[in-house]
């Protein structure tokens, strides 16, 4: 990784692959990304999730098909973000979101699927770094989506909180009125 590639320098890619033109969740892609990085941060998250929550669905995902940076980039983006951000974003884009909740019940060792319908594993940390991802990405356009929906997916980010810093975990906690989890965090 380049030693020094600055924040500046990452929204400069961002923008030149036209994130800031394209429209989600009642807003640009470029805002969406800016705004789970900016949480991630707020909740103290290392700088490579960080990172990740900026580019998190620049490849496209299930719900958000619409990928800014084509894949055969992903070199230029591990040399922004660095390979540990890189890879999350990858997978962040290749897992079917159903099973990141499916996880969350079944526990380690991970076994993720992906859109395609491929299985792959992923380590302790790498669930981490994706059931916080997840989180950050839905409590960031949370507030821009219809009261009906905002408490989607209930059972599953209940029992995600148990892969979540204390910080986000509270976050979660808020959002959705669960009572404090009173088993300690992994």
């Amino acid at each position: 990784m380049t030693a020094a590639v600055g924040h500046a320098d990452k929204i400069a890619f961002l923008e030149q692959h036209g994130t800031d033109a394209l429209e989600h969740s009642g807003a640009d892609l470029l805002a969406h990304l800016q705004g789970v990085h900016d949480l991630l941060r707020a909740w103290g998250c290392g700088e490579a999730l960080c990172d990740a929550g900026l580019f998190h669905s620049v490849y496209g995902t299930e719900i958000f098909p619409t990928g800014a940076v084509p894949l055969e980039l992903r070199p230029e983006v591990r040399e922004l973000i660095g390979e540990e951000a890189e890879s999350l974003v990858h997978l962040f884009g290749a897992v079917a979101r159903t099973s990141i909740f499916d996880a969350a019940f079944d526990g380690a060792p991970f076994l993720l699927e992906t859109r395609t319908g491929e299985h792959i594993g992923v380590t302790d940390a790498q669930y981490a770094g994706l059931a916080t991802l997840t989180v950050a990405n839905w409590l960031e356009q949370r507030p821009r989506f219809p009261e009906s929906t905002r408490f989607s997916r209930s059972r599953e980010f209940d029992e995600m909180r148990r892969y979540l810093p204390e910080i986000a975990r509270h976050a979660l906690e808020q959002a959705y009125g669960f009572a404090p989890l009173s088993r300690p965090a992994n």
